[in-house]
């Protein structure tokens, strides 16, 4: 498509808009919606919130590390199972 072309069909849009509006009785510029604003308690109830969030946040990730720091013993009870359960070798079982 051409550029002659696309500049029309822009026209033509506008040109419908334009009827559209003017049937609707809304003018071409929307109106801004007030902003609203927090009051000064809301602001500091929303910061003392997330200061508490944080703050476990923080805690439990230092509980994780401490934990993840800490030597791992090895269980010496499964080891001892697996000896005792084979069988004992003794001299009257090798003279057999």
């Amino acid at each position: 498509m051409n550029a002659a072309a696309r500049q029309r069909i822009a026209a033509a849009q506008r040109k419908r808009w334009a009827e559209y509006k003017k049937a609707q009785g809304s003018s071409a510029k929307p109106t801004k919606a007030k902003k609203r604003v927090l009051s000064a308690a809301a602001v500091k109830h929303i910061s003392d919130a997330t200061k508490k969030r944080w703050a476990a946040y923080r805690a439990a990730k230092a509980a994780a590390q401490k934990a993840a720091a800490k030597p791992v013993r090895k269980a010496r009870g499964k080891r001892r199972a697996k000896r005792s359960s084979a069988p004992q070798v003794t001299a009257e079982t090798v003279s057999a």
